[in-house]
């Protein structure tokens, strides 16, 4: 019985053609929709965030979130998500005609970004900073340790998902940059082990 461990099993190289380039089509499109859920599902949980940030803010409730998605837009995101995921896994596999080169992760998290990029820069900001004003009566508290996060929430949150999204992009075995370097890194080693074949083989 052998003992010898299977290595593992990298996408082939496909000889460009009409099938290939419309794989490719389709691997593009799945990239698009699973970017596309979920910026828009994390837009909506940014605008559902921002009431409560400015309850906390200004002392006042109104549900109202300003030019972001309402709140039953998540439900119908999530569904988009798994649908985008699925068609993702399966439009890579026909690309490679096997295993995936990546997953959806990476992707999805470039999603996450900009839905809270977006969401953030969209919430509404304080009636006066430090000060809790009250919308009918005029009077004021001031700001706890809860007040003054929600209010640096705005700047910090995107830039948290930006560190995140940034080091997926450039270390994780299922971000494109990584694929994409491991698979020129592949064919240079295939011309360098063809170049010196034939140049044993002249020498021979």
């Amino acid at each position: 019985m052998s003992t010898a461990t299977r290595a593992p099993q990298v996408p082939t190289r496909r000889k460009a053609g009409v099938g290939l380039f419309g794989d490719w089509v389709l691997a593009a499109i799945a990239h698009l929709l699973v970017f596309a859920s979920w910026a828009v599902t994390v837009t909506a949980v940014m605008g559902s965030l921002g009431v409560g940030r400015r309850m906390l803010l200004n002392s006042e409730f109104a549900w109202d979130t300003g030019r972001l998605p309402q709140p039953w837009v998540i439900p119908i995101g999530i569904v988009a998500i798994v649908l985008s995921h699925l068609f993702f896994g399966w439009s890579m596999r026909r690309y490679t005609r096997g295993h995936a080169a990546y997953g959806p992760s990476v992707v999805a998290w470039s999603g996450v970004w900009l839905g809270v990029a977006w969401g953030a820069y969209n919430w509404a900001g304080p009636v006066q900073v430090g000060e809790r004003v009250g919308p009918n009566s005029g009077q004021s508290t001031p700001w706890n340790l809860f007040d003054w996060a929600a209010n640096y929430a705005r700047l910090a949150l995107p830039a948290l998902v930006t560190l995140i999204t940034a080091a997926l992009w450039l270390f994780s075995r299922n971000s494109p940059l990584v694929a994409l370097l491991r698979s020129l890194r592949r064919r240079g080693d295939e011309r360098f082990l063809r170049k010196h074949r034939r140049q044993a083989s002249v020498d021979s």
